[in-house]
């Protein structure tokens, strides 16, 4: 009997075990994240549907004119000559040309009209994940602070509760011990604030990952990489070679000049092959041919005026485009210097002479050499040093992570392109 009660106990628990396993939230790591994203956010989807759909205009482009046929078929009656009277039919066949003058600039424009919708997309797809990047540095970040606030109020309690066993005994006045409650409030509010401020980041990503991604989910902590970036001049070469958004201003200026050259070339003759036949009960005529379409009214005027400008328009972008990628990784890669010294002088002088003050005061204040209000001022002292450090970490990051995209990251490309397969 004890046997069967133990087998028994022993199921229970690993039902209730397998339970709570099962229940509790799944975790993502920042690359499963970017993945759920590329696979099933709805805006990348339509961006990928809209580049399918130009491939629809390169095989229009591409298509050779179809003939036109032309059957008739009738009665002839004579009147006043000894002509026979019969049936009567005529038969012709149309072949327009594609003449190579206009052919390929068309068919040009066309792959370059692919080549930009393309990178447009990869530009989309590619700041996506910056967005997920950003918004995950954000929730790491709050979590952080929040981790930070809550050892704060515990710290506060602590101190809460020894001045109120101080004052009730008579060592210590009243004013201090509304100082340490006050301490406690604030330490109490700081941290309500923060798991607020947890719930909006959560909420932020999981907008931008998409709604595939369950909303009572978890991320797996990973403080970001502060990696050592090249100088500058070397990104700018990189954002130059690499940058889609550059290489989009490229492809549409192509497209446009191949359109120009479509229109001028519109202006010379177009030709057509046909062959026709005619039967009565007579005789029968058979011709061949060609038939020439000449510009004598219509000389492309509106049309090439057009494309000249959209021709202009595109190379204008092209170079406002590369102006304003290029002061953006500037600013970037300036504010990437600030950081990351703020991040150094924070973490090696600033928040270790804070925790080193915190220490003395907080000795001096147990062996009475100080009083309470100069062992909060240290506290609160370390306090901000420490969030000063939190966020300029994740400032950092942010800053890496808008240079990544902006020199259009390698292995951001390839994470792409397995997204998409």
């Amino acid at each position: 009997m004890g046997f069967i009660r133990s087998l028994t106990v022993s199921f229970l628990s690993f039902a209730l075990i397998t339970n709570a396993f099962a229940q509790a939230p799944k975790q993502f790591t920042i690359n499963e994240l970017i993945t759920i994203a590329l696979e099933s956010n709805p805006q990348i989807l339509a961006a990928r549907d809209q580049s399918k759909a130009i491939y629809g205009q390169l095989s229009v482009a591409r298509a050779i004119p179809n003939p036109e046929f032309e059957v008739n078929t009738g009665q002839q009656k004579s009147v006043t000559g000894p002509l026979s009277t019969g049936n009567v039919s005529s038969w012709s066949v149309l072949q327009p040309l594609d003449m190579p003058y206009t052919r390929f600039p068309r068919v040009n424009a066309a792959e370059a009209n692919v080549r930009a919708a393309e990178a447009g997309r990869v530009a989309f797809e590619i700041e996506m994940i910056a967005k997920v990047q950003q918004r995950y540095y954000e929730l790491m970040r709050r979590e952080a602070e929040l981790k930070a606030a809550q050892e704060d109020l515990d710290l506060t309690k602590q101190i809460r509760d020894r001045m109120q066993v101080r004052y009730d005994v008579g060592e210590t006045a009243r004013f201090e011990l509304i100082r340490a409650q006050t301490e406690f409030l604030n330490a109490e509010v700081n941290s309500e604030s923060s798991k607020l401020r947890v719930e909006q980041a959560k909420s932020q990503l999981r907008q931008a990952v998409g709604h595939k991604l369950p909303a009572d989910f978890e991320v797996v902590s990973q403080l970001p990489k502060l990696e050592t970036l090249p100088p500058l001049p070397a990104l700018l070469s990189e954002l130059q070679a690499q940058s889609p958004e550059l290489q989009k201003a490229k492809a549409e200026v192509e497209a446009t000049e191949s359109k120009l050259s479509f229109e001028q070339n519109s202006r010379l003759p177009k030709l057509s092959f046909k062959a026709q036949q005619y039967n009565d009960p007579n005789f029968s005529d058979r011709l061949y041919g060609l038939v020439v379409s000449i510009p004598i009214w219509d000389f492309k005027g509106g049309q090439i005026a057009e494309a000249e400008a959209n021709a202009s328009r595109a190379k204008n972008q092209l170079n406002a485009q590369s102006q304003s990628l290029e002061q953006q990784l500037e600013t970037a890669y300036k504010l990437y210097q600030i950081t990351s010294y703020q991040v150094k002088i924070l973490d090696q002088e600033v928040v270790q002479l804070a925790a080193s003050a915190r220490r003395i005061a907080e000795v001096s204040y147990r062996y009475g050499e100080r009083g309470m209000l100069e062992y909060l001022d240290a506290q609160r002292t370390f306090r901000l040093a420490r969030n000063d450090l939190i966020k300029a970490r994740f400032d950092l990051a942010s800053v890496v992570t808008e240079i990544q995209r902006l020199r259009a990251t390698p292995e951001w490309i390839a994470q792409i392109e397995s997204g998409k397969q």
